[in-house]
């Protein structure tokens, strides 16, 4: 027993705060998986403050737990029990009696977390993808629409420009029909005068006649 709390004591550990950057979280988000872990039997190591100290097993059990919730979509309640299950507090502290020299956290690989940002940068892509497609469709769409636009416009005009010749046949047609109606009231006059001048000169005439003296 001794020794097991020897190894224990040489095992290094990660503080909240290292584990939280590592996992690429939030340390209020590391304490609610933690707790959540403990209410289903979960053992973590806790420092003379009664701080949680975070062991290599710990953190690939939380990686685990990451991978569960975020990529497999399972909730977070299941999810914890299925890391207890496959990690039982007595399996975890046998592990714990192995001495290993770990190296910095920041040179720890996180391959839960690289798969995690690589699917998520495929869903992206196709994202981007799928949002390419729908600006081609669209701006073919719009062409479409700028064409029938032309198209309606074009025609609106023609309409407009026989609309407006006919109109101005129409009064052509109005000014010629009033000039021949025109002409032909002043013909009409001239004649009336010419049979009433007509008519008075015979009537002089046949006076001059009749006044002519006998001889």
């Amino acid at each position: 027993m001794g020794e097991v709390i020897e190894l224990l004591a040489r095992e290094r550990t990660y503080s909240g705060r290292d584990v939280a950057g590592l996992l690429g979280i939030g340390a209020s988000t590391l304490r609610k998986w933690s707790m959540l872990l403990e209410q289903h039997g979960y053992w973590f190591l806790r420092d003379s403050q009664n701080r949680r100290e975070y062991r290599q097993v710990d953190i690939t059990c939380l990686q685990r737990f990451y991978s569960l919730t975020k990529d497999q979509l399972i909730p977070q309640d299941e999810a914890a029990r299925i890391v207890t299950t496959q990690s039982s507090p007595e399996p975890a502290r046998k592990e714990t009696a192995v001495a290993v020299a770990f190296p910095p956290v920041s040179s720890y690989p996180v391959l839960n977390h690289n798969a995690a940002l690589d699917e998520l940068d495929e869903k992206l892509h196709a994202l981007a993808s799928h949002v390419q497609q729908q600006d081609v469709a669209y701006l073919a769409l719009l062409a479409r629409v700028e064409k029938q636009e032309t198209y309606i416009t074009n025609n609106l005009k023609e309409r407009d420009r026989r609309l407006t010749k006919a109109m101005n046949d129409i009064m052509d047609a109005k000014i010629e029909l009033a000039k021949i109606r025109d002409s032909e009231r002043k013909t009409s006059i001239w004649q009336k005068l010419f049979r009433i001048r007509y008519t008075v000169v015979r009537f002089i005439l046949s006076l001059s006649f009749f006044s002519l003296p006998l001889t």
